[in-house]
């Protein structure tokens, strides 16, 4: 199973009810941050409906849910952005000490160091976000951003297919702005399109890395499974014992 890039931008209109579907979160999201939870928690059942082959992956916005689901990632997220701060208040306080000549050069390198830092490690949560996102939706928990046995298994054995998903992202970028080109109010339409368009990529790639992960575990169990079964297979498959050779055969015939 491969990531089908052109299903992401078409699968939205082969539902009937689309526009009746994605019309509410568009409405909730008009709400200051509760509503723009309530969208992202509807656009990652999306991604748990496609990851789980849902045929019509659209679901029906529902406030309680999505705004329960939304909020876990919130969480999660902040808890990321919490390395931001930290290097950002490092990065403050070096600045202070290069204003005295005896700290300067050992402030300088200190901020250069930071911020190189700080640029990898956002280029790292641009490609582990989309599997932090993905594993929260499907498992609907906190725990599952944190699962880092999991996330690093499902990029390492199919990366390419999460790339694919920041590929999606990038574009997706640019697709939500065109909206407002035409009439103000067509933006909300097509940045609710652009993530409902990402949210299928995610959930494909999900997906994409279960089987990835389920096909390399039966390969490694294989072989174990066929050294136990080995002696089993050996004893049923030996011929009746053999008559000690002390025993008679027959009993002795005994005439009349």
């Amino acid at each position: 199973m491969q990531v089908d890039f052109g299903k992401a931008f078409t699968y939205i209109f082969d539902d009937p009810k689309w526009f009746d579907k994605i019309i509410i979160p568009i409405l909730f999201g008009l709400i200051p941050i509760v509503g723009w939870i309530v969208v992202i928690g509807y656009v990652m059942r999306v991604t748990r409906n496609v990851a789980n082959r849902v045929d019509q992956p659209l679901p029906n916005c529902n406030f309680g849910d999505d705004l329960a689901l939304g909020f876990k990632y919130v969480v999660v997220m902040l808890l990321y952005g919490l390395v931001f701060i930290v290097i950002a208040w490092l990065i403050g306080m070096f600045a202070v000490l290069i204003q005295h000549d005896l700290s300067r050069v050992l402030a300088g390198f200190a901020i250069a160091v930071l911020v190189m830092f700080l640029i990898a490690y956002s280029i790292f949560l641009a490609l582990f976000l989309p599997v932090v996102q993905a594993n929260i939706a499907v498992k609907d928990n906190i725990a599952a951003g944190f699962n880092f046995k999991n996330i690093f298994g499902m990029l390492s054995k199919n990366i390419t297919s999460w790339l694919l998903v920041i590929g999606g992202s990038i574009l997706g970028g640019m697709i939500a702005p065109l909206g407002g080109i035409v009439f103000g109010i067509g933006a909300l339409f097509t940045m609710m399109y652009s993530q409902l368009m990402v949210a299928h990529l995610q959930g494909q790639a999900y997906a994409v890395s279960q089987s990835a992960v389920e096909v390399i575990e039966t390969v490694v169990e294989t072989p174990a499974e066929t050294r136990t079964e080995a002696p089993i297979e050996a004893s049923s498959e030996e011929g009746p014992a053999e008559t000690p050779p002390d025993a008679p055969s027959e009993p002795p015939d005994v005439e009349a």
